[in-house]
């Protein structure tokens, strides 16, 4: 797959540490943001949402910004959103949230590619690793579908998450629900390390852009002993490789050199948002199509493959030089490998205008390869129909006797009268 000359700008080699910007941030200049910000475009009025671990929103990097933690948190039993410890999970969030909304100040030299956006971080309080013991506030709904659901509410236009974790049915009314309102949904992909989750994770959903990372040259990421990298179900690329951390793990003081799709997400996202300031009454269907009709630098008819790059790489100058309102309002993103959620919960929610809980369970099959989930509800659903069964069983075993002894008494009676 082909990309755009532009982004063929040489990588920088990975470091340890280092102050970062400059040589690091070879994506800002290769989709020509600054270009964009220039004329105006820099997302002033669209509201962002990022899902992710934790956030430490008072740092240097953000401020100036328009940043909200949101108090819904969408695993209620979790540590706060918000934090100023520099772990694992804060330096993940803090660097997807300053890839949006950064201004370029610290060690990282992180500058957003839409810095006037408004910002909301819904975070899961946790390691931005599986949350197995997480408890959503809302019933019916996994901590990932509250959140998308509540950034909705929120008015978001644009939903971006690059936390790792399997494909429930339970999200499926949620992701239905942002498609239907006009919202984004994009989640990154799994990376190498995370291969396991490569088929059946947030990214196979329907509706929502599956955001995989490129390298300046325009190859994929690289994977075990440096072959590329790929994701069948991946629609986009993007810049994700050798980019700057907003910090380390200890430090907010040191900036690191990282590469995975989770950067990858929020670039696309940026770029949304760009096009989404200067196309207001564009819906986010409307975006998507627009976007994958304007990869690796031209506009084309979308074409899809499965060798990891998708529709190609997403391309701001030329994302912004159409106008999506010609698209159709209908998101392309279905047929994925989860299977939901279904056309037919797009349309009810659409119908509804608002939120629409499935009204009756629904089996695996009519989810394609969707594994189904346990939830202590239905524990007790089959608990309660097997003693109704054992019940049952007991009851006409005992119909059976009696009639046997009412039988043989009858018999017994007529011998006595001949």
């Amino acid at each position: 797959m082909l990309v755009a000359g532009a982004l063929a700008l040489g990588g920088a080699a990975p470091a340890a540490t280092a102050a970062a910007g400059g040589e690091y941030d070879w994506w800002y200049d290769a989709y020509q943001v600054q270009t964009a910000h220039d004329a105006g475009i820099t997302g002033a009025g669209v509201k962002v949402a990022v899902i992710d671990g934790q956030i430490d929103p008072s740092l240097p990097v953000f401020e100036g910004r328009n940043l909200t933690v949101s108090k819904a948190q969408p695993c209620k039993n979790g540590a706060a959103s918000a934090t100023e410890s520099a772990n694992e999970s804060s330096v993940h969030g803090s660097t997807i949230t300053a890839m949006i909304i950064g201004n370029g100040a610290g060690p990282s030299g992180v500058r957003g590619i839409a810095p006037d956006a408004a910002v909301t971080f819904y975070g899961y309080g946790s390691s931005a690793e599986k949350k197995e013991l997480c408890e959503s506030p809302e019933a019916g709904l996994r901590d990932f579908g509250f959140a998308v659901k509540t950034a909705v509410d929120d008015g978001a236009k644009i939903i971006t998450t690059s936390v790792s974790m399997s494909a429930s049915p339970s999200d499926a009314t949620a992701i239905a629900y942002a498609v239907a309102k006009g919202a984004i949904v994009l989640v990154a992909t799994p990376n190498a390390d995370s291969s396991s989750l490569a088929s059946n994770d947030l990214s196979t959903m329907n509706g929502v852009v599956a955001v995989s990372a490129i390298d300046s040259s325009g190859a994929l990421q690289p994977g075990d002993g440096a072959s590329p990298f790929g994701v069948a179900h991946a629609d986009i690329v993007a810049a994700g490789v050798d980019l700057p951390t907003v910090g380390v793990s200890g430090d907010w003081n040191t900036s690191g050199v990282t590469t995975g799709s989770s950067f990858s997400a929020p670039v696309v996202g940026g770029m949304l948002a760009l096009a989404a300031q200067k196309w207001p009454e564009a819906t986010g269907n409307q975006l998507v199509q627009a976007m994958i009709a304007t990869t690796n630098g031209t506009q084309h008819d979308p074409t899809r493959t499965e060798d990891g790059y998708g529709y190609g790489a997403a391309w701001l100058p030329t994302m912004l030089s159409i106008d999506p309102t010609g698209y159709p309002d209908q998101t392309p993103l279905m047929n994925k490998p989860a299977g939901f959620p279904t056309t037919e919960q797009i349309d009810r929610a659409v119908a509804a205008g608002g939120f629409t809980p499935d009204e009756q369970p629904r089996s695996v099959d009519q989810y394609a390869d969707a594994e189904p989930t346990s939830t202590g509800s239905d524990l007790g659903a089959l608990v309660m129909w097997a003693a109704i069964g054992i019940g049952a069983l007991i009851v006409a075993a005992v119909v059976v006797i009696l009639l046997i002894v009412v039988t043989q008494r009858r018999k017994a009676g007529k011998g006595n009268r001949s």
